[in-house]
């Protein structure tokens, strides 16, 4: 079966009309399955030949294909896009041993304990289960700008995947201090919520997918076993315990929204190299913002005065809010940085006030997060109260931040996202929404003790208010901080950022200070990344030139 007669079978439906175009679009998204699948370019006409086969079968035999036109796929006939996914495997398990390999060391020795020196991967099996897809929906996204003259596409693919293998086995020796440990991963099962994006741009030569860009949108349920190898009577300190604790964190973890996967396949048409990137969820890094809204107002005309009180929970964060019911609307706000969409519930609560007593409760709003995070971004609810002549409207609005997309690896920092997002697109809001502040590193600092080098730290100021405080960075001229904060704000267009470099001195002043800067905030710094400032000093005698590399990003963001 060749392609031409592929494209024939297609072209003899077109007098079928809108049927034609639905087989089109579905004989698509078998197609761009089977290049996700195909990342290795000696493979893809392989790929190629397995969609050519299905999707011809299926028009020729006159039936409409699985999932063809919008909404999700039914989940009850994916048994095709298994078959393809087993079939392919048989083939490429190998690479896709190597290539998980790659990854895997690479991010596990990066998230290592200070107990475990080093981990390497000495084998790869997946055994013979192929992973399988429980359930799929997809849909077509125009990128909100393009770039220059760029046409790009986005098809983004919600994925129920899942892996359940009992000869699954990685062997890794495992060094830590005096000696060396080898431990085997084994049956490994694994079921979550998948979101691979792909973006297809006119610039890269067919198949035209510039890259993939892979996460979790919950956290997924993963399971296996950690077997110490050649260790028999040897008091291992936990170290079993300590390895499963760091591969589930990496696998159940950093891969949760934000964190997420990129795979640049540009070159893929041309014989170029195929590069894998992860970008894992990090600590103080937030999902999402989420914003509430409490409206309080009378529903007909009252010269009365009533107090109701409003609580709002979220986690560990609480507020609660006494208002002085009169005849206007009185509105309530609050916003939030979400920490986890997984766990967290929002809950508002309203109540009429009586000094310190509550009486008659107006109403209550629970919200599960999970449910907002990509699928209920707005969630309004309204409670009347004829008796009282109480009317209350709560408005709950939750926004997935985009991630930062750059990388810190000792001095060097790569910023990825024209390469995986399609560039950056303007922004016309400049004042409400989230800035994040990353200190990179130092160079050229003074001897400011005569028997050390200096013990520098960074202090970040916004609007004269401490935001971020960097730890101590003992004994160097060139310190490596790799510390970041977010935070929100109304006002950043024209707000003062302050960078202040202290040396960490006991005697004679505890904060010996070796240089500041400070910058308005303009258009410029939507997006600045790795951006070195030469530093003021007002020390007597000091020569060297100073400067600090910092990163400073604003995502606008509706905000109460």
């Amino acid at each position: 079966l060749t392609c031409s007669s592929v494209s024939k079978a297609v072209v003899s439906t077109q007098s079928t009309g809108e049927a034609s175009y639905l087989h089109y679009i579905s004989i698509c998204k078998r197609f761009v399955f089977c290049v996700l699948l195909g990342k290795m370019s000696v493979l893809i006409w392989l790929s190629v030949l397995f969609w050519a086969g299905s999707a011809c079968d299926l028009v020729m035999s006159g039936k409409d294909l699985p999932g063809a036109g919008a909404g999700p796929l039914p989940y009850t006939d994916m048994e095709w896009l298994n078959n393809l996914i087993s079939s392919w495997y048989e083939v490429n398990n190998e690479q896709v041993h190597e290539l998980v390999k790659g990854i895997l060391e690479t991010e596990l020795n990066k998230v290592l304990p200070d107990v475990i020196e080093s981990i390497t991967l000495e084998e790869c099996t997946f055994g013979n289960d192929t992973p399988t897809i429980k359930g799929i929906k997809s849909k077509v996204v125009n990128p909100k700008c393009q770039v220059g003259n760029t046409k790009q596409k986005k098809i983004v693919f919600d994925i129920i995947f899942s892996v359940d293998s009992p000869d699954f086995e990685f062997k890794l020796a495992v060094k830590v201090p005096l000696v060396t440990l080898r431990a085997a991963v084994q049956q490994i099962s694994f079921i979550g919520n998948l979101r691979v994006t792909a973006l297809f741009s006119d610039q890269v030569a067919f198949p035209g997918i510039k890259n993939l860009c892979i996460t979790f949108t919950d956290r997924p349920q993963v399971g296996f076993n950690v077997e110490l190898l050649d260790a028999v009577d040897i008091d291992t300190f936990g170290i079993d315990n300590i390895i499963s604790n760091v591969i589930e964190d990496l696998m159940a973890e950093q891969l949760v929204y934000p964190g997420r996967l990129y795979v640049d396949l540009s070159g893929l048409g041309t014989g170029g190299k195929i590069e894998a990137i992860l970008m894992p969820r990090k600590s103080n890094q937030h999902p999402g913002v989420l914003t509430t809204s409490v409206r309080v107002g009378r529903l007909k005309h009252d010269t009365g005065e009533d107090q109701i009180e409003v609580s709002v929970e979220l986690g560990k964060n609480s507020s609660r809010d006494t208002i002085d019911l009169k005849m206007d609307d009185q509105i309530v706000a609050q916003n939030f940085l979400i920490d986890d969409f997984d766990e967290d519930e929002l809950v508002i609560n309203t109540w009429e006030s009586r000094f310190i007593l509550r009486d008659t409760q107006y109403g209550k709003l629970k919200v599960d997060l999970a449910d907002m995070e990509f699928s209920l971004p707005c969630v309004k609810q309204n409670f009347k109260n004829e008796e009282k002549n109480v009317n209350i409207t709560m408005d709950v609005r939750a926004y997935t931040l985009p991630l930062i997309a750059i990388k810190q690896d000792g001095i060097k920092v790569i910023d990825y996202q024209a390469k995986f997002s399609g560039g950056q697109c303007p922004v016309t809001q400049l004042h409400k929404g989230v800035v994040y502040i990353h200190v990179h590193r130092a160079s050229g600092l003074p001897k400011t003790d005569s028997h050390s080098k200096a013990d520098a730290f960074v202090t970040v100021y916004f609007n004269e208010k401490e935001v971020l405080q960097t730890n101590e960075v003992s004994n160097s001229d060139n310190p490596v901080f790799d510390e970041w904060k977010e935070f929100l704000t109304h006002d950043f267009l024209g707000s003062k950022l302050t960078f202040k470099l202290d040396d960490n001195d006991i005697l004679p002043n505890p904060d010996d200070p070796i240089g500041a800067k400070t910058i308005t905030l303009t258009e410029e710094h939507v997006r600045k990344i790795n951006q070195p400032f030469l530093l003021e000093s007002k020390r007597e005698g000091m020569s060297n030139k100073v400067h600090l590399y910092v990163s400073v990003v604003f995502r606008p963001v509706d905000l109460v």
